[in-house]
């Protein structure tokens, strides 16, 4: 039986800055890279009013009170930076990619944006406008509305994950409103930063200057390196699962007119914690169901009936859930048929045991997909990031190998009849 290598800990090096903020970094001097995350509080959670996260992210950093949106963009593209920011209902994250040499130049950049951001009105005018379009563009597609009524099933309008911005959403915002929520939220004081690539002496003391704002310094007056954004509760999610099918048709408000295709989205909200074995031995099963190319739901309903490019079963971790579904785009002829096939392959693992043979396939998949996950460091600094952001520890890595090596067709089959039920089918067509 296939045994789990020794495990790779996830542990990063630490530097305490000035400010008594903790640094993570992933060292390593052969490649010549840099990739600063910084990780804030600053999801959709905290927003008084939709679109007011999504609009704080992407307006951070374009400009500031001493570079206008021109000089900022000139610098990080003469010197190839490579700035990415992202969002979700928790964190916001700013990533900076860059060459190491760059670094005494760009880290007075990165604090001048963190304490100088600055939201014009020209700016602000064209975020709402391509906001609008993209909102609008985005309700024309059907796998687009299928991922909001999924959630907004499992979880409720109520919920931060079960709530979603309509076009009309980006008139409440104002650039005042954008810029309090980027002083309140993006300070680096309380921000969780991890560096990863040629990290050395010269550059941890450049983060010591630049990313370790004292309180007396800091334009964000309320927080100090020990206080955090008061986090609002997040609602439970709906108590338990019921068997629900939504069906969202081309001539309703929500649906896709004249379609052509359909999108299904089938699944639940999963009643374990992260750090639960069955968790772990789950995500087995999810692999042999449709988590790989070789799935069976890849073999049956792409290969064999071609209803399909591609239809993949995931698992996601949430702050506090987790939500296991089926999603595929197929021709809207033969929607049921594709329903169907999936609800089939569903009975057959519960009817029956998986082939060792079938078993050993998905164990080996799994554990090079495993491997190639922390192949670099900068594939670690992310998997890290990820962990601390969904508040999951190293005990899912050790349950993960640890089901990937002795998990039994006996025990998935267990799980198939426990936990492949009470599914909520949402198709949109």
């Amino acid at each position: 039986m296939l045994q789990p290598p020794s495990l790779i800990p996830l542990v990063p090096q630490t530097h305490t800055l000035p400010n008594g903020n903790m640094l993570q970094y992933f060292p390593n001097q052969a490649l010549p890279l840099v990739k600063l995350d910084i990780t804030l509080e600053a999801g959709s959670r905290y927003q008084q009013c939709k679109c007011l996260s999504h609009a704080a992210n992407r307006l951070f950093g374009e400009a500031t009170a001493k570079s206008d949106a021109f000089q900022v963009a000139e610098f990080l593209d003469f010197r190839g930076i490579v700035v990415e920011k992202t969002i979700d209902v928790c964190t916001a994250v700013v990533t900076f990619y860059f060459l190491r040499r760059y670094a005494d130049e760009l880290l007075p950049l990165v604090s001048e944006m963190f304490d100088q951001t600055l939201v014009t009105q020209p700016m602000f005018d064209a975020y709402v406008a391509n906001r609008r379009q993209q909102l609008a563009t985005g309700f024309q597609k059907t796998s687009y509305v299928a991922r909001n009524r999924f959630y907004e099933l499992l979880y409720g309008i109520d919920h931060p994950l079960g709530t979603y911005a309509m076009p009309d959403d980006v008139d409440v915002l104002t650039p005042d409103a954008v810029t309090d929520f980027i002083h309140r939220h993006y300070c680096l004081a309380i921000a969780r930063i991890v560096l990863s690539g040629m990290v050395d002496d010269h550059l941890l003391s450049l983060t010591d200057r630049y990313l370790a704002p004292s309180h007396s310094h800091s334009h964000n007056q309320t927080f100090t390196q020990s206080s955090t954004p008061e986090e609002p509760p997040l609602p439970p999610p709906h108590s338990g699962n019921q068997a629900i099918k939504k069906n969202v048709p081309g001539d309703s408000p929500a649906g896709i007119p004249n379609a052509v295709q359909s999108t299904i989205r089938i699944g639940r909200i999963l009643p374990m914690p992260w750090d639960s074995p069955d968790y772990a031995r789950f995500m087995v099963l999810n692999t042999v169901l449709g988590g790989y190319f070789g799935s069976r739901l890849m073999s049956n309903i792409r290969e064999d009936k071609g209803y399909t490019y591609g239809i993949y079963s995931v698992t996601q971790i949430h702050r506090g859930s987790i939500v296991f579904y089926i999603t595929a785009d197929v021709a809207a002829e033969v929607t049921q048929a594709a329903v169907d096939e999936v609800m089939n392959e569903i009975n057959r693992l519960q009817q029956q045991p998986i082939s060792e043979e079938e078993l050993e396939r998905v164990r080996n998949y799994m554990m090079g997909d495993f491997i190639r996950s922390i192949d670099g460091v900068f594939d670690l600094s992310e998997r890290y990031r990820q962990m601390v952001a969904t508040h999951v520890g190293e005990q899912l890595t050790t349950n993960l190998l640890d089901a990937i090596a002795t998990v039994t067709p006996e025990q998935l089959q267990t799980l198939a009849q426990t936990y492949l039920c009470d599914l909520v089918t949402v198709v949109v067509n």
